[in-house]
């Protein structure tokens, strides 16, 4: 159940899932942190992605299923900001010609890069269903949270990191496998 809660109390509960000893999570932390901020906040969607290779891969979502599920560097501003770390604000998504429509309710998107110093380990979608939704608290809130989940995913949660980076591997792998890497047999 969605209950509006405070920049201040969202930002401590994802840090209480992120630092708890023994999670109360049965997947990954990171469905625990979309869970928090999806029931916590005002949005109609919210995702979090990680680098792999050279596209990002949704980790976790809440709201509606969405067709994509990774975004190649470059492509969409999700994948924009996976490659260039640089955070995204998308007052009006009819406006931006970059943006990849996976909900027509969607009217406004942030894209928050998560990442250490210079090294970009993946990004915080929001969308809303109302066009510029994202105030300056609300973008000081998600930058915070990219900045605690930046700092997991360095040291106790690089697990999810390498996960999906494997994952992605694995899935090329499979797919040149599958398509013939172009030698005679």
């Amino acid at each position: 159940m969605k209950v509006y809660r405070s920049p201040q109390k969202v930002l401590a509960e994802v840090e209480r899932v992120l630092a708890s000893s023994r999670p109360a999570f049965r997947k990954s932390p990171l469905d625990e942190v979309v869970k928090v901020l999806y029931e916590g906040r005002h949005y109609f969607w919210i995702g979090i992605y990680l680098v792999a290779g050279r596209k990002v891969e949704r980790q976790a979502f809440r709201g509606p299923v969405p067709p994509c599920h990774s975004f190649e560097f470059g492509k969409g501003n999700v994948g924009t900001t996976g490659q260039t770390g640089i955070l995204k604000v998308i007052p009006d998504v009819a406006d931006d010609p970059t943006y990849s429509m996976c909900f027509i309710e969607t009217k406004s998107e942030i894209v928050v890069p998560i990442k250490i110093s210079t090294r970009i380990l993946g990004g915080i979608d929001v969308e809303s269903d109302r066009k510029n939704a994202f105030s300056p608290a609300e973008r000081i809130l998600l930058k915070k949270i990219a900045m605690v989940l930046a700092r997991f995913l360095s040291v106790r949660g690089r697990y999810l990191v390498r996960r999906a980076a494997d994952k992605s591997a694995s899935k090329q792998a499979t797919a040149k496998a599958a398509a013939g890497d172009g030698h005679p047999r």
